[in-house]
């Protein structure tokens, strides 16, 4: 791996890193300030958001960063930025005539007219995303670590300031996720000032559209498709169980994905630039290369903290959150390894994106959602509890995504890094899960528990020779 790629990717790690830091010291303190209930209604509404700020773009943001020209990178930064502001105001208009259906799909109760926080909250993430891509494409990675730890802070910050002033309500966090994107913006607001001097561009419309069709053919829907499998389990088990339910969720599935937040977009950028500048240079070689090494890599390190999660989880929800959210490390136990697969897809998913196979992303994606979704659904209509139906939709979802990482890798030609990834560590994972599971039935202190747990990983570690595959990886 290149020495630029590794120095781009910890920018943006230590920024992210950093800011998750944060937010989990954070997280303990709102989730005693807050209801279950509360959290889940904001989970609810922040779910629609993040569905819906799929199209605003449709996608062009991704295709900032493909151009030589910076006349054209400019010209589509600016088409995402005015598409967003039309589709946020037909998101408006909608709101008014659907009111009353989003209250009543979500389980609103607390203040009906929170629903129209909506269109606040994809106008605030969609602008963030639109100049964190520019930020990328210009290579001001700094920069782009310290708006993501701006952006927590604020978020965090107003969000734990508001609850000890005694205002505990849904539109308190909606406030504190739109100021803290808001603040995250302005920072990197600057970044336009290198293209001030540019004369009007002759570039139009139309040219962008015809040019990067494929973005919109594909990416889009692929997008959406991807958005609403994260999104949609909350909405759904708001609708069918209750807003505590879909806060219980809610809160599971953000914890265990703090690593997929703090690694993924990191990882996925700076590695999509890097794969990006190799086949424009048409050095396949190196794309193959830098693939196999970095994924064989990633998969060693990841399975041992998941792991871990994956068995101390519902004891350790209810030591850091409070007892009101003991039921939600039951089910952060459940999703562990569905999170682990998901960081691996987001992390290569740019492989689609050079190599033009957008087509193959959503044809699988179709038959992903289909499956996802519909696991759920049937799991509810049968009439499921909340834990076994979390617990099946984990499992169906973590096979999709293995099939995934087939498809992304085989784009490459290398599905023998995954076939080597999962046969590597079958014996590791099996050996682990036995012993820990051991430990857990004859040690009744938590403290001891978790102390054999740590020394077992680390044993791990060394056992799959984690010093030499950083050695590795760092050449």
């Amino acid at each position: 791996m290149s020495s630029n790629f590794i120095k781009n990717t910890s920018k943006l790690l230590a920024g992210n890193a950093f800011g998750q830091i944060i937010g989990i010291i954070a997280i303990p303190i709102i989730t005693r300030l807050y209801s279950v209930e509360v959290y889940g209604e904001f989970s609810s509404l922040l779910a629609i958001s993040l569905i819906l700020a799929t199209f605003t773009t449709l996608s062009l943001h991704l295709a900032i960063l493909i151009p030589k020209s910076e006349e054209e990178a400019i010209k589509i930064f600016r088409l995402c930025l005015s598409l967003t502001y039309v589709f946020c105001f037909f998101i408006s208009v909608a709101l008014y005539f659907f009111n009353e259906y989003v209250v009543s799909l979500l389980n609103i109760k607390s203040n009906t007219k929170i629903v129209f926080a909506i269109p606040l909250l994809v106008l605030s993430q969609s602008l963030y995303i639109s100049f964190t891509y520019l930020g990328v494409r210009v290579k001001i990675f700094g920069e782009i670590s310290t708006s993501k730890v701006l952006e927590t802070i604020s978020d965090r910050g107003i969000a734990i300031l508001s609850g000890f002033g005694n205002f505990a309500f849904v539109g308190n966090l909606i406030l504190a996720r739109v100021a803290a994107n808001v603040f995250a913006i302005l920072y990197l607001f600057p970044i336009l000032k290198r293209y001030k001097s540019r004369k009007k561009t002759t570039i139009s419309n139309g040219f962008i559209f015809t040019k990067y069709k494929r973005y919109l053919q594909y990416n889009t829907p692929s997008m959406l498709l991807i958005n609403s499998m994260l999104q949609l389990p909350v909405i759904i088990i708001a609708a069918y169980f209750s807003s505590i339910a879909a806060g219980l969720f809610a809160i599971a599935n953000r914890l265990v994905n703090i690593p997929v937040s703090a690694l993924g977009g990191a990882i996925s950028q700076t590695f999509m630039q890097k794969i990006a500048e190799d086949k424009a240079n048409d050095d396949m070689g190196k794309v193959k290369e830098n693939t196999d090494i970095f994924f064989i890599t990633l998969v060693a390190f990841l399975l041992i903290p998941f792991s871990v999660l994956s068995v101390v989880g519902d004891s350790l929800f209810v030591i850091v959150l409070g007892a009101k959210w003991a039921d939600a490390g039951v089910l952060a136990s459940f999703l562990s390894y569905f999170a682990m697969t998901t960081l691996l897809v987001q992390s290569f998913g740019g492989l689609f994106d050079v190599m033009n196979k957008q087509n193959i992303r959503l044809i699988f994606h179709i038959f992903n959602f289909i499956i996802r979704i519909g696991t759920l659904i049937l799991c509810i209509y049968v009439d499921y509890d909340l834990a076994k139906t979390v617990l099946i939709y984990a499992v169906v979802s973590i096979f999709m995504n293995v099939i995934a990482m087939g498809l992304l890798l085989g784009s490459v030609q290398q599905v023998q890094s995954l076939i080597s990834a999962l046969t590597n560590n079958v014996m590791p994972l099996t050996f682990f899960h036995v012993l820990a599971a051991i430990i857990m039935s004859y040690f009744e202190s938590i403290l001891l528990t978790y102390s054999l747990i740590a020394i077992l990983a680390t044993s791990w570690f060394f056992i799959i020779g984690g010093m030499e595959k950083i050695k590795q990886f760092r050449k």
